[in-house]
């Protein structure tokens, strides 16, 4: 046996295990062994609006996208239908998270992969230049999350029905106007990424997003796969199933035939191309379905363009209005679904009358992931034999695992 421990540049605490035979390597995958955080439990007896506070300690790099599938969950319980400028209010929030988190894994954990480098620390020596426009899209993508969230980590501006208080006009043209700056660098490094070279390595994923709206969805939508079949977000789970493995303090998912599928930057893009702007469209040409995981990096320097470009859209329109909407607790079951930067979020709560929650499940987009990323590691050692050790972790980094968000369940058996 061999480890390749820890994955480096990854969130969170990983190892890629390699089982060899008389010098020829047999078998590998992925081993997530960081503690499991229990969560679910945690949020057990809390009243909603606490929730809306404790989710987005689940992720650093991704609090807004753990506040909005929660929310949406909330709501549909309370049959609660915010209005426009609070919808258009919460798709910019999670534009900016969009940015941000896409940015820190472009520029601080991806790039160094395509100048066989180390580390960001050596991208920002090589390629200075380059890696402070990188940390400039993160900050302003922080600046967006940070108006409308009260600040960019762990937001304390979302509650049940709306927001606590709605951002000035004064900062909301401050922040438009870093916006307006940050479209360039994102567009320059769009067609960087087209320049790069990428190993041939390219799969027949099951891609699974959020679609069927009328725009690019981030929390809008059904859920969609790319053979065409669609599922309401409160079917998720007669679709969709959790298992352990003994390997792994994070579950697996799969559909209930036991097919795996990719979530993420590439799935969402492919599911949902014809809704790109034009301009995206055509530096895409002929260049989808991708099917190629290192791609990815194309993926999500798409985004971070769109998401630029629709939360400056949103903001220009903004006119202010009420910051909620009152309304009655009462009790119930729901679900929200929502595209958090890594893929699909799902989160499903039973709230009693008291507005409590009675039970709460959550399943991140890594654990949705991690098969495909051991399905990814088999066909590399196929494909390049001995060679896959040097590109192990980097076939890991494709996917932007979020190993803490994924360690959130163990199962524990009494031994006698």
């Amino acid at each position: 046996m061999r480890e390749i421990n820890p994955i480096t540049r990854v969130e969170g605490l990983g190892k890629v295990v390699i089982k060899e035979r008389e010098g020829r390597i047999e078998d590998l995958w992925l081993e997530i062994y960081e503690a499991p955080r229990f969560f679910e439990a945690l949020l057990k007896g809390k009243e909603m609006n606490q929730v809306l506070d404790i989710v987005p300690r689940i992720c650093g790099l991704c609090p807004v996208a753990y506040q909005m599938s929660a929310v949406e969950a909330f709501e549909k319980v309370l049959g609660i239908q915010v209005p426009e400028h609070i919808k258009n209010l919460r798709r910019v929030f999670y534009c900016g998270e969009w940015v941000s988190s896409h940015s820190a894994h472009m520029f601080l954990l991806h790039l160094p992969d395509f100048f066989n480098l180390p580390s960001a620390f050596d991208l920002a020596k090589e390629k200075q230049e380059l890696f402070k426009k990188g940390l400039r899209l993160r900050e302003v993508g922080n600046a967006i999350v940070e108006l409308v969230g009260g600040r960019h980590i762990h937001p304390i501006n979302i509650k049940v029905g709306g927001f606590y208080s709605l951002p000035r006009m004064d900062k909301v043209e401050r922040t438009i106007g870093l916006i307006e700056e940050a479209i360039p660098l994102a567009e320059e490094f769009l067609d960087f990424t087209l320049s790069l070279e990428f190993p041939d390595f390219e799969r027949d994923y099951l891609f699974v997003s959020l679609g069927e709206w009328e725009g690019y969805p981030i929390m809008e939508g059904k859920l969609v796969l790319s053979n065409g079949t669609v599922i309401e977000k409160e079917n998720y789970e007669e679709w969709f199933v959790e298992f352990q493995r003994p390997t792994s303090t994070a579950l697996y998912s799969a559909l209930r035939d036991g097919r795996t599928y990719l979530v993420g930057a590439i799935a969402r893009l492919n599911n949902n191309y014809k809704f790109l702007p034009e301009d995206l469209k055509e530096k895409l040409k002929g260049m989808v379905p991708m099917k190629n995981p290192f791609k990815s990096i194309i993926a999500r320097a798409v985004e971070t363009v769109y998401a630029l470009k629709e939360a400056k859209r949103l903001l220009e329109a903004y006119e202010g209005g009420e910051p909620y909407v009152e309304y009655e607790t009462r009790e119930g079951k729901g679900v929200g679904i929502t595209e958090a930067p890594r893929g699909i979020l799902f989160h499903k709560y039973w709230i009693n009358k008291e507005g409590k929650v009675e039970f709460a499940k959550i399943v991140p987009p890594t654990s949705q992931n991690q098969a495909v990323m051991e399905e990814d590691l088999r066909l590399g050692l196929k494909l390049f034999g001995q060679e896959v050790l040097p590109l192990a972790e980097k076939i890991v980094r494709n996917h932007d695992p979020c190993i803490s968000c994924a360690s959130h369940f163990l199962k524990l058996v009494k031994a006698p």
